[in-house]
């Protein structure tokens, strides 16, 4: 039996997450441009299988998956296991709402440090101070905001 340490294991679970959201083995096969046999699809999922998802694959069952919760699964992994985060382009309303954008984005950076600021009421920040706070979630939220402003601020210096 072959033993992936978590960061593999991690990518076989988001592999899993992916077909399931696909509809399954066979949906996977049937999106897939090029891997046809429903196998593959369980091999790439399975954490005793040292055999993971082409990346084409992968890309073809994010397409069919867009806007699905954990969208995209492999994608997000693989940022995380580099050090990064997933965050998706957003298409932006005009330069006239650039005050509700720079609102939401202070929104969420109260909402992030509000909850911080309670989980660091003892003094330290925990694992548990963390999940209780939904401090992830909360801080994914706050880097989406903050690449919504970006991606705004480009346009706008684009267009002159």
């Amino acid at each position: 039996m072959v033993q992936h340490d978590s960061r593999r294991q991690s990518l076989k679970v988001a592999t899993g997450e992916l077909i399931d959201a696909a509809g399954g083995q066979a949906r996977a096969a049937e999106y897939s441009r090029r891997i046809k046999r429903q196998q593959s699809f369980s091999d790439y999922a399975l954490v005793n299988v040292d055999t993971f998802i082409p990346v084409d694959a992968a890309l073809d069952l994010e397409a069919r998956t867009v806007g699905l919760p954990g969208w995209p699964h492999v994608t997000r992994e693989m940022c995380a296991r580099n050090g990064g985060s997933f965050v998706a382009n957003v298409v932006l309303p005009g330069s006239t709402e650039a005050h509700l954008r720079l609102a939401e984005l202070i929104k969420e950076f109260s909402d992030v440090s509000t909850a911080m600021a309670v989980a660091l009421a003892d003094g330290k920040l925990c694992a548990e101070d963390v999940r209780r706070g939904a401090l992830v979630a909360e801080a994914d939220q706050l880097v989406s905001k903050a690449a919504e402003v970006r991606a705004l601020l480009e346009r706008i210096e684009a267009e002159g």
